[in-house]
């Protein structure tokens, strides 16, 4: 009996392990080329709550086109030295690619990871910090098959199509993103490693459960 209740700690104990393994937030720090900006992704009730604050460098000075720096969540991590060319091409799970514009009235219209498209670029001031904006995407998600999570990309920003600055996206839970090549990679299943460990460490816990059990 007493093995029996103490499998029976252990089964709930992995069950519990299992369930704490949810991904809720994420954040990219933009720290280059004389430009600071933090970008927040929080899951919440019907999609994922964006954050967008620039604290400095995004000046109508520096801003090529009239309609300001657009934005993106790129496939990639950022290469080593800070090489944003190495994040690949913008998160786009569906195949929408940009022979089209975006159209913010209709999703299907837009990539996933075009957040600029879908709410507007951020517009250069005077000293360059821009306050802080936020809005609900029902696009992004921390899970999914493959290209659709958000583990592993990172965030860039633009001025009139040049990549200025760039960073990783980190997400609580997940191990922080390895620098890539120069050119794109491939995408792994999101959480893959995670998702493995997890499996080994739920089955172990398992067998362990059940060998108490049989004594």
């Amino acid at each position: 009996m007493l093995f029996k209740s103490i499998a029976t700690v252990v089964a709930l104990a992995g069950l519990a392990a299992a369930q704490s393994k949810e991904l809720t937030h994420g954040k990219a720090e933009v720290n280059m080329n004389d430009i600071e900006a933090t970008f927040t992704f929080d899951k919440v009730d019907g999609g994922m709550s964006i954050g967008v604050t620039i604290a400095k460098g995004l000046t109508s000075a520096i801003q090529v086109l009239p309609t300001g720096f657009d934005y993106h969540v790129h496939v990639n991590p950022v290469g080593p030295n800070n090489n944003c060319t190495a994040t690949g091409l913008h998160l786009d799970p569906a195949k929408v690619g940009v022979a089209k514009p975006c159209d913010p009235t209709d999703l299907t219209t837009c990539q996933t990871g075009d957040l600029a498209g879908k709410y507007g670029n951020l517009m250069g001031t005077a000293d360059g910090a821009i306050p802080k904006a936020t809005y609900l995407d029902t696009q992004l998600t921390f899970t999914g098959e493959g290209e659709e999570s958000m583990v592993g990309r990172s965030i860039v920003i633009h001025n009139n199509g040049t990549r200025i600055a760039c960073a990783n996206i980190d997400i609580d839970g997940q191990d922080a993103p390895t620098p890539s090549g120069g050119k794109p990679e491939p995408t792994k299943p999101a959480g893959e490693n995670s998702a493995a460990k997890l499996v080994g460490s739920v089955a172990l816990t398992g067998f362990v459960a059940m060998m108490m059990m049989a004594l």
